[in-house]
C-alpha cells in the first residue's frame, strides 16, 4: 500500500462516525500471519506481555488487565499511554509486521523520539520493533475490540477486527513458496465517536470470544480433569491439586465447584496482594528444596507471575544494583579480560554499588512510573534478594557480582558485527534460590524480557549443577541485541553477533564467580575447622585441670613438646619445673601423603591429648619412677590408642 493509499485511509477514518464506519480487509505475509496465529507464544501471559510492551512504549504510567477469572469471558487490556491517532492506526491494520518504531516513519507518526529512533516519546528504551504485538492475541481469540483517544481529540477511535482463517489452497502452501505474497488475513470495520473528555488518552483492547483452548487453559482446566480421574479410579496415583489457586468453574452452571486458594484477602491492596503471594511462596521453601512454582501455582497465578516477571516493572525489593551493604550481601566486580578475576568491591556501610561503580540501569525511567495491575493486584519484579533461606554451606552471606561492558566491534562492517553493544549484568548466588524457576539468566532489552530464566546459563557446559542451582542472573542491554531476538520475542537467534558476545562474557563472568566462590568457601571452611579445633583443644585442657583439681592438684606443670633442633633445651627447661618430651617421639607421625588443613587440626588436637595425659599422669606421680625415655614411649602408647580409629 503507498504513502498516498495511508493517507487517503487515515483521512477516511477521520471523517468517520458510528453509522459510516470505516471497512477494510488485513493482509500480510504468510509467513507473518502463520507465525501470529499457529502459535509463536508459548502461553497466555505472552499475549499479554507484548500488550504491555505496546502500553511502555506508549509512555503509559498504568495498565489494568481485567480476565474475568475464573470465567474467562473477555480480557480487557487499558492503558494511559499516547493512544493511536488515526494515522498509526492506519499503519497498524495495513502493515502488519513492519513497525514503524525506530524509523523516520516513526517520528512522523509521533511514535518515536525526534532525536533517538531507539526511544519512545517520553526517552524509554523501546520494546516493541516487529509490527505483531497487537496481534498476538490471536492466542486469545480472533475478535478483539481497540478503544484508542489521543490527548485534545475531541473523538475516539473505536477498531472492530476480526483474524480470519487461510483459505486451504493457500494452507497447504509450504512457507517457502509462498514467501512476500499478500492476503487476506482479517477484517476491521473502524469509527470515530465524539467525546467530552478531550485531555483524556489511552488504549484500550476487548478480547471477546475467547478461544475455548485459552480458557481451559488459563482455567487449569487439565489440573482440575486430572483430579477427576485420580478421584473415580481407586487406584491411579494421587496428586494433590495446586496449593494456591484461583477455584473452579462449573462450565455448565457458572457457579465455582471449587472455592479459590489465594493468600489474599479482599480488602488487601493492589501491592499488598502481590506481596502476600511472595510470601506465601516464600514459605513454602525449605532449607532443602526451592519451591517449585508450577507446582504450586495453578495457570492463572503462574500467568500472573511470569508476566510480573518479564514486564518493565520496579522490582519488589529493589533494583539489586541498591542493594546496600548493611544487608550483609559481598559485592565483587567482573573482570571483561580474557582469564580475569573478579575483585572485591568496596562499598561503604549502608550504601550500594550503583553509585560507587556508576550503574545505569533499568534504563528508560525518564518516561515516570510504570504500573501494571491484574485483576487487582499489582504486578511487581518478583525476584528475591533478601531473607532467603540459609543452608549448610560455609558461605552463607549472599554474594552480587555485577559487570559492564560496551563493545564497538571496531574494525568490523555494521552488517557483519550488528553494531555495538553496550549492557550491565549481575550474578546473585544465594544458597536457596526462590523459586525454582528463578535458578538462571534472563536478558533484557529495554528493560523488558520475553522468555523465561535459562537454567543452562546460555549453554555454560562446565559441571556446576550445584552453583547454577544457586545463582539467578540479569542481563540488561542498553544498546543493541534487537535484530538477535527472534519473532515470539522468547527465543534468539543464537549465530547473531551480539548474542555469541553476551554468551562468551557470561560463560567468562560464572567462571570469575565460581573460583571466588571456591576460594571463599575454602577460607571459611579452614576458618570454621580451626575454630573448631581450637574448642577442642580448650575443652582437653579445661578436663585435664577438672581432673586433677578433683584429686586436689591445683598447680598444672607445663608440659613442652620439643622439637628436634631444639634438643640442647631440655635440661634447663626441666630444670624450670617443666615436663619436657621429644615430639617426634610423642607424638604419631601424619599418615597424610600431603598437608592439609584438616591434618594440621588433627595434629594440633592430637599435640594437646598429648600435653593432658602427661599432665594427668604426673599429677597422679606416675612419671616419677620412669625415665625420661620411658615416659615418652608411655605417653607415645596411650595417645596411639587415644587417637585409634575404627
Amino acid at each position: 500500500m503507498s504513502e498516498q493509499d495511508d493517507k487517503i485511509l487515515s483521512q477516511r477514518i477521520c471523517k468517520s462516525r458510528p453509522e459510516t464506519p470505516v471497512d477494510g480487509k488485513l493482509e500480510t505475509d504468510e509467513l507473518v500471519l502463520a507465525r501470529i496465529t499457529e502459535g509463536i507464544y508459548r502461553q497466555p501471559a505472552s499475549a499479554l506481555r507484548e500488550l504491555v510492551s505496546n502500553a511502555y512504549d506508549a509512555d503509559a504510567t498504568e495498565v489494568v488487565i481485567l480476565t474475568d477469572a475464573p470465567r474467562f469471558g473477555q480480557i480487557t487490556v487499558r492503558d494511559n499511554g499516547r493512544g493511536l491517532s488515526p494515522e498509526v492506526l492506519t499503519d497498524l491494520v495495513k502493515h502488519i509486521g513492519r513497525s514503524p518504531k525506530r524509523s523516520e516513519k516513526g517520528k512522523q507518526l509521533g511514535v518515536t523520539s525526534h532525536t533517538n529512533l531507539n526511544r519512545s516519546e517520553g526517552g524509554r528504551q523501546l520494546i516493541g520493533k516487529l509490527g505483531i504485538g497487537l496481534f498476538s492475541v490471536a492466542q486469545f481469540t480472533r475478535h478483539f475490540l481497540i478503544i484508542t483517544k489521543t490527548a485534545d481529540d475531541g473523538f475516539r477511535t473505536m477498531a472492530d477486527i476480526t483474524l480470519g482463517k487461510r483459505d486451504e489452497q493457500q494452507a497447504v502452501m509450504p512457507l517457502e513458496e509462498n514467501s512476500g505474497r499478500k492476503y487476506e488475513t482479517g477484517h476491521y470495520r473502524i469509527w470515530r465517536e465524539r467525546t467530552t473528555d478531550t485531555k483524556a488518552q489511552g488504549t484500550e483492547i476487548k478480547l471477546l470470544d475467547l478461544l475455548p483452548r485459552t480458557r481451559d487453559e488459563l482455567a487449569s482446566n487439565d489440573v482440575w480433569t486430572k483430579q477427576d480421574y485420580q478421584n473415580d479410579d481407586p487406584e491411579a496415583e494421587k496428586t494433590e491439586p495446586p496449593e494456591l489457586h484461583i477455584g473452579r468453574m462449573d462450565k455448565k452452571t457458572g457457579l465455582l465447584t471449587t472455592q479459590p486458594a489465594l493468600p489474599w484477602t479482599e480488602v488487601d491492596g493492589p501491592r499488598e496482594r502481590f506481596e502476600k503471594l511472595v510470601q506465601k511462596l516464600r514459605s513454602l521453601t525449605t532449607s532443602r528444596e526451592s519451591v517449585d512454582l508450577r507446582k504450586a501455582c495453578d495457570n492463572y497465578l503462574w500467568s500472573l507471575w511470569t508476566l510480573a516477571l518479564s514486564a518493565p516493572v520496579t522490582y519488589l525489593e529493589g533494583h539489586p544494583f541498591d542493594l546496600r551493604n548493611d544487608e550483609e550481601v559481598l559485592f565483587f566486580e567482573i573482570e571483561n579480560r580474557l582469564k580475569g578475576q573478579a575483585s572485591p568491591v568496596e562499598v561503604p556501610k549502608g550504601k550500594s554499588p550503583r553509585k560507587v561503580l556508576k550503574l545505569k540501569s533499568p534504563d528508560g525511567a525518564t518516561a515516570g512510573r510504570f504500573e501494571v495491575f491484574m485483576d487487582g493486584v499489582q504486578l511487581l519484579r518478583p525476584i528475591l534478594y533478601l531473607d532467603l533461606p540459609r543452608t549448610e554451606n560455609a558461605v552463607k552471606n549472599p554474594l552480587l557480582f555485577i559487570g559492564r561492558q560496551r563493545e564497538e566491534f571496531a574494525g568490523k562492517i555494521r552488517e557483519l558485527s550488528g553494531g555495538p553493544l553496550e549492557f550491565e549484568a549481575y550474578l546473585f548466588w544465594a544458597p536457596r534460590i526462590v523459586p525454582k524457576q528463578h535458578q538462571g539468566v534472563i536478558l533484557r532489552v529495554g528493560n523488558a524480557s520475553g522468555g523465561l530464566f535459562d537454567a543452562e546459563f546460555m549453554g555454560y557446559e562446565t559441571s556446576e549443577l550445584t552453583r547454577k542451582s544457586q545463582v539467578t542472573a540479569e542481563i540488561f542491554v542498553s544498546e543493541g541485541l534487537d535484530d538477535a531476538i527472534n519473532l515470539d520475542r522468547e527465543s534468539f537467534n543464537y549465530a547473531h553477533p551480539h548474542y555469541q558476545f553476551l554468551t562468551k562474557w557470561l560463560h567468562s563472568a560464572f567462571r570469575q564467580f565460581s573460583n571466588r566462590h571456591k576460594e571463599l568457601g575454602k577460607r571459611l571452611r579452614t576458618t570454621q575447622r580451626r575454630r573448631e579445633a581450637a574448642r577442642t583443644v580448650g575443652k582437653v585442657a579445661a578436663k585435664v585441670q577438672a581432673a586433677l583439681k578433683s584429686r586436689g592438684i591445683e598447680d598444672v606443670p607445663e608440659v613442652v613438646l620439643l622439637e628436634p633442633a631444639r634438643k640442647a633445651e631440655a635440661a634447663k627447661l626441666r630444670r624450670e619445673g617443666k615436663i619436657v618430651l621429644d615430639r617426634d617421639i610423642v607424638i604419631p607421625p601424619s599418615t597424610q601423603a600431603r598437608h592439609t588443613e584438616l591434618e594440621t587440626n588433627r595434629l594440633m588436637l592430637a599435640e594437646q591429648k598429648a600435653i593432658g595425659i602427661a599432665q594427668l599422669l604426673h599429677g597422679m606421680g606416675l612419671l616419677d619412677s620412669l625415665s625420661y625415655a620411658e615416659q615418652e614411649k608411655l605417653i607415645r602408647d596411650i595417645l596411639e590408642i587415644v587417637l585409634l580409629e575404627n
